[in-house]
C-alpha cells in the first residue's frame, strides 16, 4: 500500500492509513487476484452465492458477505482441516471403488448370465418304490424320458425345504396339505420332514419330487461319485434318465 501524499506523513515515513483507505486498498487486492485467475470463484467448487448475494462455502458451512472475506477464510485453519479431511475421504472412496471394480472382473453369481431357454413341456417321469434284496433298504427308482433334450445329459440335485424361497415353500405346504393323507398325521409333520429332488433337461421344464427326509440317503460323500445304493445312467442312443438310490437303516 502507498502511504505517500498523507495527511500528517513525514518524508520517508507513512501515514496511518483511514479505514476507507484499507477498504479500498483490500477491494483493489481482490479485483487484481481475481483478474489474474490465481482465485477462480467460479471453478472454486466450495463456494457459491446465495440468493441474498452473500458467499458460503459448502465445505465449512460458513456465510461472506464478500471476496475478501472468503479469501480470508481460504487461508484460515478451519478450511485446511475440512480439506484434508476430504482429501482422506476421497481416497477411502477411490480404494473401495476400486476394490468393487477388481470383485466384479471376478467370476461370480452377481455377474453369470442367467440361462434360459423356451420351454416345451414336462418330460415323462416314472417313480417307484423299491427294497434292497439283500440289506432290505427302502429306496426310489426314477425312470425318465427325453426325447428333446438339447443338453448333454439331464442334472439333478437335492433341495431341502430351507433353500426354497418363501413362494415355492408355500407352494409345498398347500400340496402337502392338499394330499389325501391321515389328517393326525398332517399334524405331525414339520417343514423340514420333505425335501424335493430336481432334475433339469433343457428345454423341458425342471421337474421337482417330493420325498421324506426323515432318514438320510445312503450316497457317497465325494459329489459327482455313484455306489450300489446311490447310481444314476444317461442312454444318449434311446434319451432315458435313469436314478436310483435307497435310504440308509435307521
Amino acid at each position: 500500500m502507498d502511504y505517500s501524499g498523507r495527511v500528517n506523513s513525514k518524508k520517508g515515513a507513512g501515514g496511518i492509513a483511514s479505514a476507507e483507505d484499507t477498504n479500498v486498498s483490500t477491494k483493489k487486492r481482490v479485483q487484481e487476484l481475481l483478474a489474474t485467475h490465481i482465485l477462480d470463484l467460479d471453478n472454486d467448487p466450495y463456494v457459491f452465492r446465495n440468493h441474498l448475494g452473500l458467499l458460503e462455502c459448502r465445505l465449512c458451512l460458513t456465510t461472506h458477505n464478500n471476496e475478501a472475506s472468503y479469501i480470508s477464510h481460504l487461508g484460515g485453519r478451519k478450511h485446511h482441516l475440512n480439506l484434508e479431511r476430504r482429501r482422506i475421504l476421497d481416497e477411502r472412496q477411490h480404494q473401495g471403488h476400486l476394490y468393487e471394480q477388481k470383485v466384479n472382473q471376478q467370476i461370480s453369481i452377481s455377474n453369470v448370465d442367467k440361462r434360459s431357454w423356451k420351454k416345451i413341456g414336462k418330460p415323462e417321469v416314472k417313480v417307484e418304490k423299491i427294497r434292497h434284496p439283500q440289506t432290505l433298504q427302502v429306496g426310489i427308482l426314477l425312470r425318465m424320458k427325453a426325447p428333446r433334450i438339447t443338453a448333454e445329459e439331464p442334472i439333478h440335485r437335492f433341495m431341502s425345504y430351507f433353500e426354497l424361497n418363501s413362494k415355492s415353500q408355500n407352494s409345498l405346504s398347500n400340496y402337502l396339505s392338499s394330499r389325501g393323507d391321515d389328517d393326525s398325521d398332517r399334524e405331525q409333520e414339520e417343514d423340514g420332514d420333505h425335501q424335493l429332488l430336481v432334475i433339469s433337461a433343457e428345454p423341458y421344464e425342471n421337474i421337482a419330487i417330493i420325498i421324506p427326509n426323515k432318514h438320510e440317503i445312503d450316497k457317497p460323500q465325494d459329489e459327482d461319485k455313484m455306489s450300489d445304493t446311490f447310481w444314476w445312467f444317461w442312454d444318449r442312443d434311446t434319451k432315458e434318465y435313469v436314478l436310483q438310490f435307497f435310504w440308509k437303516k435307521s
